[in-house]
């Protein structure tokens, strides 16, 4: 275990509160380098701030509502209605309970038991989308590395506690499909990738595939015709002959790279889809676990 955490002074919630105002919640690494603040916070990190910035807005609504803190990171965005109950909280006690069991952050909203099993399956999906965002909007001509990436998500979102895991594997099999090419560990939207949430699709071509050479299946009989043709033919002819079978037998054999690639690379996104979506459940689980103590108090 790690050493205690120190309570907040009443300048560093203040300093906070201030920081929050000038730069906008979600901007923690930016208001810790700012002079204004950096004396006062320089023994917090950006997950302290974040952490503290949440419990501040638990106390002053009532209720610990994540989507109260995503309406203000998203300045007036439009969010799902949370249908909960104010409730009372301890403000002594308020730490040790989000040390306990609210410090998991899906990036699925669930608020109703009828809506989750549809948010999980959404947040498959949606940790495509912002890896994809984030490399749009950090817009880096070399490309973006993992840290980059990771710490915008974090910047701008609530990702799950094994969000580092997950990037990496998200990573490998975005890369496998073909939407995004890695170079010196920095990432780059591929030139052939479709929109957000597409799927990208490959076309291994040679010389428009040999003039579209197609590959035939030749019957025994077919290929005692040709033998037998070929006994006969000039030095020209075979020549001619010879360069077509290398052709055929080349797109043969990239047609079978293309379909060990795309195996590969749909059983490495299925993975990445399941380790992801037993992620979101377990920070479901969790959260509902949470309501129930809160709730029971």
């Amino acid at each position: 275990m790690g050493a205690p955490k120190q309570r907040w002074t009443s300048e560093e919630e203040a300093a906070l509160k201030a920081g929050v105002a000038k730069h906008g919640p979600g901007k923690w690494r930016t208001i810790l380098r700012d002079t204004d603040f950096s004396a006062v916070l320089r023994l917090r990190s950006n997950v302290d701030l974040k952490d503290k910035w949440r419990n501040l807005s638990v106390t002053a609504g009532g209720y610990g509502s994540r989507e109260k803190a995503r309406m203000a990171l998203k300045q007036g965005k439009r969010v799902p209605k949370v249908n909960t109950e104010p409730m009372d909280v301890d403000a002594d006690n308020l730490d040790n309970v989000h040390d306990t069991v609210i410090d998991a952050k899906p990036l699925a909203v669930v608020v109703e038991p009828s809506q989750r099993e549809c948010s999980s399956e959404k947040s498959v999906a949606r940790l495509d989308d912002l890896i994809l965002e984030a490399i749009k909007k950090l817009k880096e001509s070399s490309g973006s590395n993992k840290t980059a990436i990771a710490s915008y998500i974090e910047e701008q979102y609530w990702p799950p506690a094994d969000f580092q895991r997950l990037l990496s594997t998200k990573l490998k099999a975005l890369v496998a499909t073909g939407k995004l090419m890695k170079s010196n560990q920095k990432y780059r939207i591929a030139p052939s990738s479709v929109s957000l949430g597409g799927r990208s699709t490959k076309v291994h071509s040679t010389e428009d595939d040999k003039q579209n050479i197609c590959i035939r299946q030749l019957t025994k009989p077919q290929v005692d015709a040709e033998l037998d043709m070929m006994t006969h033919m000039n030095k020209e002819e075979a020549a001619a002959f010879a360069a077509k079978a290398v052709a055929e037998a080349e797109v043969a054999n990239a047609e079978a790279e293309e379909a060990a690639r795309a195996a590969e690379a749909a059983e490495a996104e299925a993975e990445a889809a399941k380790a992801f979506l037993d992620a979101v459940m377990l920070t479901v689980q969790n959260k509902n676990a949470a309501s129930a103590i809160l709730r029971a108090c």
